[in-house]
Formats: C-alpha cells, structure tokens, sequence
C-alpha cells in the first residue's frame, strides 16, 4: 500500500459527502507499497469515530473496478474477512476520485505479521480455500495480467538488464510455466498476490481480515497456493520451511481437497510463481523497488 496521488482535505470531504457516513476528522496516507494509493480516513459519525480505507486505483481504469466491487463483495457475502467497498447513498461503490476509480471501505482490525507459525498458515491456507469455494459461483471474471505470454514479453523488454545466468534461468521457468498450463489443472478466480502484508492479524493469533484484491484474476487454483506459500513459509535464510508449509496446506484442504495432479505440480508452480514475481519486480523501476534477485534465489532452491 501507498499514496501516490494525493488532494485536498476540501475535495475528500466533498467526496466522503456522497456516503453520508460522517464528517471527515482526520485523513493519513499509508505509507508502504508501490501500486494503489491508500490513505487511512477517519470520520465522525455522530455517535463516534468509525476509520476507513480510502484506495485510489493507480493500476487499472474504470472498466475493471466493477470486477474488484463483486469480488470483495461475494466474498464479505459469503462470512470471509474481507473489506467489501461501500456504497454511495445513491447506491454507487465504485466512485471516482481525483479522476481515477476508487472505493471507500471499512478498516479491519489487526496488523501484518512478522513471524509466522504454522497456526498463522494453517488459517491462511483456510482462507484461500473458503475463497476458492466462495468465488466459484460469481459470474464475473477477468484474464490473467501475468499469462505466459506476458511473462514472455517482459521477460524481451529486460533482457539488457539480465546476467546470462538470470536470462537462462527465467528462460528455463517460463519453459516450465508452459508444460504447467499444459497439465489443465483446475482453475477460478483466485487473489493472486496473497503474501503476508496483505494479512491482518490479532496480537491474538486470529486472521481479521486479507486485502488487496486487485490482482484477482481467473488462474490455476493452487496458484493462490504457490504465491502463498513462497512468502508464508520462507525462512530468514530464503528457503521454505516444511512445517509451514504442510500446515498452509492442511488448512487449504479443511475446504478443498487437492488433486493429486495439483499436489504433483505444487513445488514447480511455486518455481514459476516466484519468476513471475521477480518480472513484476524488474518492471517496478532500475533499480527495482525490491530485489528480483530474492524471487530467483527462492526459485533456486525449490526441488521436488
């Protein structure tokens, strides 16, 4: 999360206007992130401060946020913790502000995570699997922004960035990639960018609430799963630890069981899942605003 475009406390409070949900007290960027630009925004309701998200939408035009809308929405619906947008008094949730789609939304309860233990994973497999179920059944879709052929692509546009190493490697998993999509394993819509700081969680241990949805997309299921994983049950030295991830898993499974063609394809979903990650992060900015080189390490030392 971060603010990047930023206003006037006058034009958010002719925005917040069309809730009827409060006066505006206090508005504080987020700080963090490098995609949408989130700003805490407390109001006062009459009866006391009730504090919201504000997410102006940097990535994406107005065509997509209705897609975001259902999603969070069915999701809410369905008793998971999310944050579903609000809508307007004239029943709008999704707005414009600032001349980009942006929607309004209750703050959760918790915080991120900086150790993990196999109970925090466990509840976080629960989640994507209650998610899975839960978003089987909307009707909306969106294709994948990060599909082989987009891989490819990026892949082309870095390549004078790359050392022979980093070249060959990610040549060789984009390869991979491609046997994956030929397997047919079961797909949905799935969160897509699942790692921990997109968690909350009480001092308690109890998961309050999963944000950012704005890399949901139609995929591969135990995508979600791999993505997950790769940041879950990373140890401090880089590598996966097994513990974690055989409880991220077991919780997957208290919803959805796995086929044994997806528990096959797991550990290389996790390889690809990690070069896609280190692409985003090489188009993020020269130098990168986090290191690609963590994504391929970690892809290194997946093995069957």
């Amino acid at each position: 999360m971060a603010a990047f475009t930023t206003f006037t406390e006058e034009a958010l409070e002719r925005y917040l206007v069309m809730f009827g949900k409060g006066e505006l007290k206090a508005c504080t960027p987020v700080a963090g992130g490098i995609e949408n630009s989130n700003y805490f925004v407390t109001l006062d309701s009459g009866s006391g401060d009730v504090e919201y998200v504000l997410t102006i939408i940097e990535q994406f035009g107005f065509d997509e946020a209705p897609f975001f809308n259902k999603v969070m929405s069915q999701l809410l619906h369905q008793g998971l913790p999310v944050a579903a947008p609000l809508s307007t008094l004239d029943g709008m949730s999704s707005t414009i502000f600032c001349g980009k789609p942006t929607f309004l939304q209750p703050r959760l309860e918790g915080s991120h995570l900086v150790t993990v233990n196999e109970d925090h994973c466990f509840q976080i497999g629960e989640f994507l699997g209650g998610a899975h179920r839960a978003l089987s059944s909307l009707k909306s879709t969106r294709e994948n922004p990060y599909h082989l052929g987009w891989m490819q692509s990026t892949l082309n546009s870095i390549s004078n960035r790359l050392s022979d190493p980093e070249r060959t490697q990610l040549t060789k998993l984009l390869g991979e990639y491609e046997r994956i999509e030929a397997l047919e394993l079961p797909t949905g819509l799935i969160h897509g960018d699942l790692f921990k700081d997109n968690a909350l969680f009480t001092d308690q241990g109890e998961l309050k609430g999963v944000i950012d949805f704005y890399h949901a997309c139609h995929d591969i299921l135990i995508q979600d799963i791999a993505i997950a994983i790769n940041d879950w049950c990373q140890t401090s030295t880089g590598t996966i630890k097994e513990a974690l991830r055989a409880s991220l898993i077991a919780g997957y499974e208290e919803i959805r069981t796995l086929e044994k063609e997806e528990v096959q394809a797991l550990v290389p979903l996790q390889r690809t899942s990690a070069a896609r990650f280190a692409l985003t992060r090489f188009l993020s900015g020269d130098p990168p605003l986090k290191p690609p080189e963590e994504m391929l390490r970690l892809a290194s030392s997946l093995t069957v």
